[in-house]
């Protein structure tokens, strides 16, 4: 992943933090609406250049990303167009999913433990969290009910799920969102056990890596 510019993987993972920061915010300071959507954006166009390690993906995620940056800067639900709602979030899925992937390969290909590869391997993490919130947005567009949100949190679907994913990605599961369905359930413990393999996982490369690079020298 040579033409990967320098600090890619420290940009993206600083908007990353950046979106994940101003979710659950959106529903009491709509002024920052303006700033997340374009955090999301940037995550969008920045990731296209992510896995430009091969001619054909860019222009993979660059197709997949459309959907999403119209479901981004177009209120579908306002518009009462829950199908491109849909639409946009299987799009989100498909594109974060190749861009983690190529992420991952690029994390676990390289010789050294530099702070690009921390910083890669940490954007994957995010995005597992991401790809799962839409997940849960799906699930609860096809099968209605699917969790049991607080009264104070109903209508604030995305930011909610988002915010419930990454509470599950890291076990913390304070429990003031419940799974019900049982697709929900599934997928709530597909992810848990997700996120804790690949820290681990993720941890142990690292410091093969650390040490077979000390012990070369």
């Amino acid at each position: 992943m040579n033409s990967i510019a320098p600090y890619r993987f420290h940009s993206l993972l600083i908007i990353l933090l950046l979106m994940i920061f101003l979710a659950p915010l959106l529903e009491d300071f709509r002024t920052i609406r303006m700033v997340f959507d374009i955090a999301l954006s940037l995550i969008l166009i920045i990731g296209c250049f992510a896995v430009s390690r091969r001619k054909l993906t860019p222009w993979i995620a660059i197709i997949l990303s459309i959907p999403m940056l119209l479901s981004i800067w177009i209120d579908f639900p306002k518009l009462n167009l829950p199908q491109m709602e849909i639409v946009g979030s299987i799009s989100g899925i498909l594109y974060f999913a190749l861009i983690a992937g190529g992420i991952l390969v690029f994390v676990f290909s390289s010789r050294n433990v530099t702070w690009e590869v921390i910083s890669a391997a940490l954007v994957v993490y995010l995005l597992l969290g991401t790809i799962w919130s839409f997940g849960y947005t799906l699930t609860n567009l096809f099968v209605p009910g699917s969790f049991i949100i607080p009264d104070h949190l109903v209508g604030q679907d995305g930011p909610s799920y988002m915010y419930y994913s990454f509470i599950t990605l890291t076990t913390v599961g304070y429990g003031d969102i419940t799974p019900i369905s049982g697709i929900a359930r599934s997928l709530s413990m597909l992810e848990g056990i997700i996120g804790q393999t690949y820290m681990a996982v993720l941890v142990a490369r690292l410091v093969g890596m650390h040490v077979a690079h000390s012990m070369s020298k």
